[in-house]
């Protein structure tokens, strides 16, 4: 009896300590970035494109949750971060051209300034530069 007794206080302990840690990890944090313009380059092109946003700005809209993020609604970023920086990236097969499309976001979190860059096959690369709040 005793013995099942130190099971249940066991088992009832753990279940606990587990709904703790569940309360304790942070709720998600989200971010409205927007920027102007993007910038085109490739090894083609003689000079880079520029593509200005309709309504004079386009936007990221970005949630971090523990190591993932997703980025106006796309999941799958891997998410790492310091004091100064905040830094999502993501590798994903383009169903178009085939190969391999890279994205990487960095917010400096000093001044809440962002770079994007993707680049895809065949080594176009996208990038535009703004502000998060």
């Amino acid at each position: 009896m005793n013995r099942r007794l130190n099971l249940i206080i066991a088992s009832a302990g753990l279940s606990v300590f587990s709904l703790l840690a569940t309360a304790v990890q942070a709720e998600a944090t989200h971010y409205q970035c927007t920027y102007t313009h993007a910038v085109f380059t490739a090894p083609f092109m003689k000079t880079p494109g520029t593509r200005d946003c309709p309504e004079e700005h386009c936007k990221y809209a970005i949630t971090i949750d523990g190591s993932s993020g997703t980025i106006n609604g796309v999941s799958g970023f891997n998410v790492e971060q310091d004091s100064n920086m905040l830094k999502l990236s993501r590798t994903a097969k383009d169903p178009i051209m085939g190969g391999m499309d890279t994205t990487t976001l960095t917010i400096n979190k000093t001044d809440m300034t962002f770079e994007a860059v993707k680049t895809t096959t065949p080594s176009v690369t996208l990038t535009t530069k703004g502000r998060c709040s």
